[in-house]
């Protein structure tokens, strides 16, 4: 018998590396930061339309997609923000070879691909796991800065190397495995639902639309002019 759970446990974890594509499903929780000011009743209304949300990532052993699932939003403006906040109001793509996260983005009439190659490197790997929909994750951290703001916060995220894809919520990844629980400004990702190698496969993985390709920096200076604000 004992031979027997030693076999199962292995083709199970043989099974888990070999997952050539899945489709993991996520929510999100929305905290507050401390040392943040903002309206009581602002932020309630937000962390109503988070609390809400879900989303679907979906791989194939070269590249992801990430997106926020359709939903009616408790209020509409509200909806809206939410999503800004979240940085799911557009979907997220990921190369595993270029080790790159990138989503498309409109200024004017010009379709622009924007690169965060920043959010798939600089992480500092822990020790600490625990338990996440019965994956053992490890913790990792590193330091992010908002482009727009300037602010300086970690991000904590938690990855299983059970299944060694480099791929995460909103465009983080290029850990050694997946990120299951995803931490940063104000809202945490976390995996309900992982599904290795569905059957009937997957949906074709949206392409990222051409475009010219930017940094996140050149994206803020091009949506500065088109609004006519001055650069900094």
């Amino acid at each position: 018998m004992k031979h027997v759970l030693i076999l199962f446990a292995i083709t199970i974890f043989i099974f888990k590396t070999n997952a050539q594509e899945a489709i993991i499903e996520y929510h999100s929780v929305y905290y507050d930061m401390p040392n943040v000011e903002k309206d009581e009743d602002f932020k309630r209304k937000l962390a109503l339309e988070i609390n809400d949300m879900k989303y679907a990532l979906r791989y194939n052993v070269e590249k992801s997609f990430f997106e926020e699932m359709p939903r009616v939003p408790h209020v509409e403006f509200m909806g809206k923000v939410a999503s800004i906040v979240a940085y799911s109001d557009r979907p997220w793509h990921q190369d595993a070879k270029q080790k790159n996260s990138f989503r498309n983005k409109k200024i004017k009439d010009s379709m622009y691909i924007v690169t965060h190659k920043d959010r798939m490197e600089g992480w500092k790997l822990h020790n600490e796991t625990k338990d996440i929909d019965g994956y053992t994750c490890y913790k990792a951290t590193k330091h992010h800065v908002q482009y727009y703001t300037e602010i300086e916060f970690t991000i904590e995220a938690w990855y299983t190397p059970e299944i060694p894809v480099p791929y995460g919520p909103v465009g983080f990844g290029g850990l050694p495995g997946l990120i299951l629980q995803l931490e940063r400004s104000h809202v945490i990702f976390v995996a309900d639902q992982v599904t290795l190698n569905p059957k009937g496969g997957i949906k074709p993985i949206k392409a990222v639309k051409p475009g010219r390709v930017i940094t996140s920096k050149e994206k803020n200076v091009l949506m500065r002019r088109a609004r006519k604000v001055t650069e900094d």
